[in-house]
């Protein structure tokens, strides 16, 4: 790793690139490292000051926390900006990064060329691809009002952008302009052109078709009230497609088959559209993250924030995890989440025996991370890893089904089910037993437990 992140002394900069300082007392910016000044005739070099002592950069103790930032320009603002914590090490790979960057958010706006403030102009006159565009701003938190931000995966905003240009190309196909059309000539015809799309073009099944039916009807909800539009949601109509849901579980043999398979020469894996690009989907921590899913049934994003001092005692034996309740706290927003009770997880018989073999005894009340994963890498990396490692190793097994990390969930919350009855939801966070039965358990786990059950018992 590079000991200190520099930016050139020269005055051509790559615009909008600084380096960021993340230490809890600092938290500054610097848009420069070192400066050349003449005194006297003579150059000499000026450091920036560390946020925390005050003396030169040089001396700052967190150098090798620092990382480089990318601030970019939003088009068609005007100071509207958005900024990304990059991976590079170096100047000339943050550059290329910061490019890559500047790229992919001309690319979130629709259409550059028109008006992204379409609330000044008049309601007749706002366009569909102006919305648009200032509808996926809105998402970013880009001019928002410091109430109305809420926190969004970068996953969720970019599947927004797909489902409302694939909008646009169904329009495209009937000879219909996103730019000349506007939101009040919108009706029912151009909801039906989508739908055809969705289903004859594209062929998505039921799931995925009400999801992007649902972008749509959620976009139009928040264009009418954000630019005060006449006019009722043409989506409002667009009915759910049936989606047959089985809430698949993971088995005994299948979860121990599946940690036996996790070794690097069974990572390899050809992928691609020609299969020819090589990648190997073993990690040393993979193993424990299936392991931690399956006894926790935690989710991904909570997966890999454990740490031990999350361990509470009760009699001073572990007695329970206590963990940020992730979803509900973004879903309320920053603000207004500080009363989102954390996420209670029994330290039962086989989680307890994995916390051992991850450590607990040398480990126990730090601040250490239960999984051993490089964390300069961004989360959601880690979480594709995650991921896609898990269905890597869990085809190998060759059993016909469509198993995916998120059925360890599944799988955890039908046996807890089983143990615990009505109380479940008290530890899944879950608002009714309802929601549990319909999303999360495998009505097959339960029949299972029931084999030895007599009706009349003699």
């Amino acid at each position: 790793m590079t000991n200190k992140k520099k930016l050139p002394i020269r005055t051509n900069k790559h615009k909008g690139l600084m380096i960021y300082c993340p230490n809890n007392d600092c938290k500054k910016y610097f848009t420069w490292t070192e400066q050349a000044i003449k005194v006297d005739g003579k150059t000499k070099y000026k450091h920036a000051s560390c946020g925390i002592s005050g003396y030169s950069y040089t001396t700052c103790k967190s150098k090798e926390k620092h990382v480089f930032k990318a601030r970019v320009h939003i088009p068609g603002t005007v100071k509207g900006t958005i900024s990304r914590t990059l991976k590079a090490e170096t100047y000339t790979d943050a550059v290329v990064e910061a490019i890559a960057f500047e790229k992919e958010v001309k690319e979130k706006i629709i259409d550059v060329n028109v008006s992204l403030t379409p609330k000044k102009q008049p309601r007749n006159q706002v366009y569909l691809a102006s919305a648009q565009s200032a509808y996926i701003l809105f998402l970013e938190n880009i001019d928002v009002a410091d109430h109305l931000k809420k926190e969004r995966t970068q996953k969720h905003i970019k599947e927004v952008f797909k489902s409302l240009t694939q909008f646009n190309d169904a329009l495209k196909k009937k000879g219909i302009k996103k730019t000349l059309i506007r939101m009040l000539q919108i009706n029912d015809d151009h909801v039906g052109y989508f739908h055809s799309y969705l289903l004859n073009e594209k062929q998505y099944a039921n799931k995925t078709y009400n999801n992007k039916i649902g972008v749509l009807r959620s976009f139009f909800a928040w264009a009418i009230t954000e630019f005060e539009l006449n006019m009722t949601n043409p989506f409002s109509k667009a009915r759910n497609r049936t989606v047959n849901k089985r809430n698949d579980s993971i088995t005994i043999g299948e979860y121990k088959a599946l940690l036996k398979a996790i070794t690097p020469e069974n990572g390899i894996s050809y992928e691609g559209k020609d299969k020819k690009t090589k990648r190997n989907r073993y990690k040393p921590w993979l193993k424990s993250a299936i392991e931690l899913g399956l006894q926790t049934g935690g989710r991904r994003e909570e997966i890999i924030i454990l740490t031990w001092d999350m361990i509470k005692y009760v009699e001073n034996e572990p007695s329970y995890l206590e963990v940020p309740n992730l979803k509900v706290e973004r879903g309320k927003g920053i603000g207004f989440n500080d009363d989102v009770p954390p996420k209670i997880i029994p330290i039962t018989v086989d989680l307890l025996d994995l916390l051992n073999r991850l450590g607990f005894e040398e480990k126990k009340n730090t601040k250490e991370y239960l999984l051993n994963m490089n964390r300069e890498t961004s989360p959601n990396v880690l979480i594709e890893q995650m991921s896609k490692g898990f269905s890597h190793f869990y085809k190998l097994l060759e059993t016909g089904k469509s198993i995916q990390f998120k059925h360890l969930r599944k799988t955890y919350i039908s046996y807890m089910k089983l143990a615990m009855g009505s109380e479940t939801g008290n530890l899944t966070s879950h608002s009714s037993n309802e929601v549990i039965d319909k999303n999360y358990v495998d009505k097959r786990v339960i029949a299972n437990a029931q084999r030895k059950f007599k009706l009349f018992k003699s």
